[in-house]
C-alpha cells in the first residue's frame, strides 16, 4: 500500500509561490490546526489553521493528565523560577489568560510570570498546548485536546478524510493553505 502511494507520487512536489513548502505534520488536532507564528518563529501563508474533522477516535484526541498539587508546583517552579507557586495558592495562582481561535493557550499567568502555552506545555510533557486546568483538592487535572504542535496536516484528520474518500491532493489541498502539486519529473525509486 505504501509502495504503491509512493511509486503513484513519484516526482510530485507541494509548493507555495514557486518554493517548496515546509510540509509541517502533527498526530493529532483535536479538531482545529494551528496558525504557524503562534507555534514557530514565522508566519507562512500556506500554515493557516483549519479545521480538522473526524479525529475522534485517535487516541490522543483527548487524555488528562493528573498531577499531585505538590508536584505541579514543583515543575513550574523549577522551569519558571520567578514564578514562586505555592501549594496553598496555585489554584489562584495559574491561570490561563487567553486562547488563539483554534482553542490552544496562547498566555498563561503562573505565578508572578506570563508564559506561553507551548513553555507551559513543555514544562509539564503535556500532549498539545490546547488545555484546561482543574484543581481539586491535592491534585491538578490537565485534560488536553490533540496530539502535536498543531501546525500542517494531522495525521488522523488526513486518514479521516481519506477514509471518507478525499485523495491525496484534496487532503494537501486542505491542510496546506492555496498550495499547488506539481510534477517535476518522474524520478527513479
Amino acid at each position: 500500500k505504501i509502495t504503491a502511494a509512493v511509486n503513484a507520487t513519484a516526482g510530485e512536489i507541494v509548493t507555495y509561490g514557486g518554493k517548496p513548502i515546509q510540509a509541517l505534520y502533527h498526530s493529532t488536532s483535536g479538531g482545529q490546526t494551528e496558525d504557524s507564528e503562534h507555534v514557530f518563529s514565522s508566519s507562512l501563508a500556506y500554515l493557516r489553521s483549519v479545521e480538522s474533522p473526524g479525529e475522534e477516535g485517535a487516541a490522543r484526541f483527548s487524555t488528562v493528565q493528573t498531577f499531585s498539587l505538590s508536584d505541579f508546583v514543583k515543575k513550574l517552579n523549577k522551569e519558571f523560577s520567578k514564578a514562586k507557586l505555592t501549594a496553598k495558592k496555585a489554584a489562584s495562582q495559574v491561570k490561563v489568560l487567553s486562547r488563539f481561535d483554534s482553542g490552544r493557550v496562547e498566555l498563561v499567568q503562573v505565578g508572578g510570570v506570563e508564559v506561553t502555552g507551548r513553555e507551559f506545555r513543555r514544562a509539564l510533557s503535556l500532549n498539545s498546548a490546547n488545555f484546561r486546568l482543574k484543581f481539586s483538592g491535592d491534585e491538578v487535572e490537565i485534560e488536553t485536546s490533540g496530539f502535536g504542535h498543531g501546525v500542517g496536516m494531522s495525521q488522523y484528520g488526513a486518514n479521516a478524510m481519506a477514509k471518507e474518500g478525499a485523495d491525496y491532493r484534496q487532503i494537501l489541498h486542505h491542510y496546506y493553505t492555496d498550495v499547488d502539486i506539481v510534477s517535476m519529473g518522474k524520478s527513479i525509486a
